[in-house]
């Protein structure tokens, strides 16, 4: 229990600290080839770096579950997906909190916080706990490894990604309803990946 309430929390901190590295590595990069700064306003639309930067985090999160959780802590059926979802959930409060030290807010701001940043930050924690779900699910319910196992469990859960980050840069209400569309499709997505395979669970 102690891999699931300690460990996965862990992991999920880590990953997310790890996805950092790997973006701002990328930015360097970028700075190099292209001559082009990446600073805080690619935030503000969708281009290049939200693309990579959701390849870049799920399939962080994809590895994280089969080499951490799964082979490591040993972790099957119900026990690794939740311990997935909590990573899921650390890696997203990991994220929020860059989101707020990045826009010069602490922990304690939340509380002063418009209503507008306050559901991107939620909305946030929820895709990441959402596409982390997805990815142990379709860990746990496929049948057997193949080349492209990890891209068929990377793409979908980026696809989401991708498609939020579309989505939570439009800022409107009407946006804001497909955000929550969105999510809500992927957790009955989950849930029936798990009832369809619930005797193939691994």
């Amino acid at each position: 229990m102690m891999n699931i309430f300690l460990g996965a929390p862990i992991v999920g901190i880590l990953t997310a600290l790890a996805a950092v590295v790997a973006e701002q590595l990328l930015a360097v990069v970028v700075n190099i080839i292209f001559q082009k700064e990446i600073v805080l306003d690619v935030y503000a639309h969708l281009g290049f770096f939200l693309v990579a930067a959701a390849i870049i985090e799920e399939s962080l999160k994809y590895f994280s579950a089969i080499y951490i959780l799964r082979r490591i802590f040993g972790l099957k059926r119900f026990k690794f997906i939740f311990a997935a979802i909590l990573t899921g959930l650390f890696f997203g409060l990991t994220e929020t909190y860059f989101v707020l030290l990045a826009n010069g807010k602490g922990i304690r701001d939340i509380g002063i916080l418009d209503n507008e940043t306050l559901f991107s930050l939620t909305a946030i924690l929820l895709v990441h706990i959402l596409t982390a779900f997805l990815i142990a699910v379709l860990i746990a319910g496929r049948s057997g490894e193949t080349k492209l196992t990890a891209l068929k469990t990377i793409i979908p859960a980026a696809f989401i990604h991708l498609l939020f980050n579309f989505l939570i840069v439009q800022k409107g209400d009407f946006t804001n309803w497909l955000v929550g569309i969105v999510l809500a499709i992927t957790f009955v997505a989950n849930l029936s990946i798990i009832a369809f395979n619930f005797r193939e669970l691994d």
